[in-house]
């Protein structure tokens, strides 16, 4: 009988837990841990998708560790699994190129960029620009390739500083990714009512953080249920809380939207959480001014509806 799913399925609770706030393990527990197991796995995980999502996380670890040997090993269990077989030839050597740049091995880098390019010249020119113009200085023709459009730090707002949420969250960096949402993409500036919310939100951090995780802190026994984790597993990923700081190792905020849905001139924000309890969907929150509206998955942190529906409610 086949050990690779439970193998497998060990090795993405140790991911799981390696991402969390409270983590101490390093990176190279991570890898020894992840080697050993895979050397366990019998051949039946080359069948499995999230065995895929493994070669990929040590490819990028080896890759970071400027292990060469290493990362390209790790690619060769890429090329044994079935997924592999749904990309043409030229994708897979476009792909191992790119590791290989990465790696800083530009050697074996072109070899796998030629190899793409010669059946299908013009693929590798739709891909990262690192890589095509690394590649395009190689040729006997080069091509006239496009300029990079460069933004400009003016035109658009992106990061809003909360040193108070750092602080409680434990965070060294002080500012959160912010992005504004507009009704019209042609007409991308911020209004009086973006700036109002802007302001409110900076002069009542820990106002509006306190109402926050109380309304989590109201739905968290019931998500405990609905996430049902087993007695092992509940202390890392949702253990029981007594109080609102006891969620500053479970979650952090990652991203604050702007709507341009305003009430009283001052528009409706959500806030987006990574969480410990649900990597992949995160934790939602829709609010306005320091009233929280809507607390869900991630969704509600960008969701309009919410944001007029209970703004015709209180019309």
């Amino acid at each position: 009988m086949s050990n690779a799913v439970k193998i497998i399925d060990e090795i993405s609770t140790f991911l799981d837990k390696f991402s969390l706030k409270k983590n101490k393990l390093t990176k190279e527990d991570l890898i020894q841990f992840i080697e050993e197991k895979w050397a366990e796995a019998d051949d039946e995980k080359y069948r499995i998708y999230e065995a895929v999502i493994i070669i990929g996380r040590m490819t990028n670890e080896y890759i970071w560790a400027e292990d060469f040997p290493n990362m390209m090993r790790w690619l060769e269990f890429d090329d044994l699994h079935s997924a592999s077989e749904r990309n043409a030839a030229y994708v897979r050597n476009y792909y191992k190129g790119e590791c290989c740049l990465e790696c800083k091995n530009e050697e074996k880098a072109l070899e796998y960029f030629y190899l793409c390019y010669d059946e299908n010249p013009d693929y590798i020119f739709t891909r990262a620009p690192f890589c095509y113009e690394f590649f395009n200085k190689h040729l006997g023709s080069p091509r006239v390739l496009p300029k990079q459009e460069e933004i400009e730090e003016e035109d658009y707002f992106n990061c809003i500083e909360l040193k108070e949420w750092a602080s409680f969250f434990n965070e060294e960096d002080d500012c959160i990714q912010c992005e504004v949402l507009f009704d019209d993409e042609e007409e991308e500036e911020l209004t009086k009512e973006h700036e109002n919310g802007i302001e409110y939100l900076e002069n009542n951090q820990i106002k509006i953080l306190e109402s926050i995780l109380t309304a989590l802190m109201k739905v968290y026994p019931e998500w405990q249920k609905r996430y049902n984790y087993n007695e092992e597993e509940k202390p890392d990923f949702m253990p029981d809380i007594a109080e609102i700081k006891d969620f500053v190792n479970l979650i952090s905020p990652t991203t604050i939207y702007i709507t341009s849905v305003f009430k009283d001139n001052i528009p409706y924000i959500g806030y987006l959480f990574s969480c410990s309890w649900d990597g992949e969907h995160g934790l939602g929150i829709m609010t306005h001014k320091d009233r929280v509206i809507e607390i869900e998955g991630a969704d509600t942190a960008f969701s309009i509806w919410s944001a007029e529906k209970d703004r015709e409610s209180k019309e």
